[in-house]
């Protein structure tokens, strides 16, 4: 509950600040390419990052490595803070912040799933992730409303609560007794491969990663399409935040589900669902010039992406051996991620190019190619099961084991 409670300040400091980086860009550049900049500077480290994320997370002290991340994001935020608060902040400030933020967020992100199963029993592993997924989400319902409306009130506001948001969650950690990891009798870096070897042999986890890679662009443009489609329909900083708030909800709804579901459905329907969902939901935004019905076109998207975060997480934390946590996560992040910062750049230069109509077009194909090859996938049919040493005692390994331990 104290990692729980720590990460949902920062991950709401997080999405004050996502909804300011880009209001901040095109207030001082009125470029939506430039925007699209700060957007993939945010995550490109997610692909650059997250092999080196996963080696450190299996050597080094992952709470210590999770406290040093908080750190240097704050310090990152306020020194944009101290410039905002002088005056206009320059651009390649903007991007460098942003990278900086992106960064640390890959090496926390990797560190904490290896972390989790230290911090909860076996039979609430599940449960605990679900609860990640409305942390997230719930700082996706309030934090966008808030950033919008903190920026409006002064550039400098919404970047100063996401670093105080940061020292927060530093605090939070330092006051977890439990360890982080197993115990460590060797410290010899091991093979940075063996986390893509255990991933890339088991065909769900493999089929899951690759479309995860396929999709994720499509999600990380999405929102900086709504903010400049909101902005075009004269919508204000405030309503763009609450736009997104509404967007937000959708997964927060989802996450919210995400037990139920799990209990419920099988990974292939929930995984088949959500890439649908998506390739119908982009075109709608062709019919629509208003803020809210945009947020609540994001928001169904958005809906069924917790339960399948949810499903593949619990499995890969669930099976995947302690001393390779870090390295798994990492190979998974870098595979499913690769391409993320691919979105928000092509969704800016398209947007200033070609305009909307060819954005949400290219969008829309580009889903429909996701969808149907998610259907015809041999290997998102399978069911992933757990080695011996994995399991609980009594617990057999079945073909359509759902981890509901």
């Amino acid at each position: 509950m104290l990692l729980w409670g720590g990460q949902t300040l920062s991950t709401l400091g997080t999405q004050i600040s996502l909804v300011a980086y880009p209001l901040l860009a095109l207030a001082i550049t009125g470029s939506p390419a430039k925007a699209g900049v700060v957007g993939f500077a945010k995550s490109v480290p997610l692909a650059v990052l997250a092999l080196p994320a996963g080696e450190l997370a299996d050597r080094l002290n992952r709470k210590h490595l999770m406290v040093a991340c908080d750190g240097v994001r704050a310090l990152a935020l306020v020194a944009i803070s101290i410039t905002l608060a002088a005056g206009p902040a320059p651009y390649w400030l903007i991007v460098a912040v942003a990278f900086i933020d992106g960064s640390g967020f890959v090496f926390s992100y990797v560190a904490e799933r290896g972390a989790l199963r230290r911090l909860v029993t076996p039979d609430q592993l599940s449960q605990a992730v679900a609860r990640n997924e409305s942390r997230t989400f719930g700082a996706m319902l309030a934090g966008p409303p808030l950033g919008g409306l903190l920026f409006g009130i002064g550039r400098v506001v919404p970047f100063v609560c996401d670093a105080v948001s940061y020292a927060a969650s530093t605090i939070g950690m330092l006051l977890i007794k439990s360890d982080f990891q197993d115990v460590r009798g060797d410290s010899s870096p091991g093979d940075i491969r063996e986390g893509f070897r255990w991933l890339w042999s088991r065909p769900f986890f493999r089929g899951c990663s690759v479309l995860f890679a396929g999709s994720n662009p499509i999600f990380t443009g999405l929102y900086l399409l709504v903010v400049v489609l909101a902005k075009q329909h004269g919508a204000s900083a405030p309503l763009v935040g609450v736009m997104l708030g509404i967007a937000a909800g959708g997964g927060l709804v989802g996450a919210l589900l995400a037990p139920a579901l799990q209990r419920r459905l099988s990974p292939h329907v929930v995984l088949l669902g959500e890439s649908w969902v998506l390739a119908v939901a982009i075109p709608c935004m062709l019919l629509v010039q208003n803020a809210i019905l945009l947020g609540l076109i994001v928001a169904a998207a958005e809906l069924i992406t917790p339960v399948t975060n949810s499903i593949v997480v619990s499995y890969r934390v669930a099976l995947a051996p302690d001393r390779i946590q870090g390295r798994v996560q990492a190979a998974s992040t870098l595979v499913s991620f690769s391409f993320g910062w691919f979105g928000p750049l092509l969704v800016g230069f398209l947007l200033q190019g070609s305009g909307a109509t060819d954005t949400i077009l290219v969008l829309t194909g580009w889903a429909l190619l996701l969808a149907v090859g998610a259907s015809w996938s041999p290997a998102l049919r399978t069911t992933p099961t757990a080695e011996p040493s994995a399991l609980p005692a009594g617990h057999a390994a079945t073909g359509d084991d759902r981890l509901s331990w």
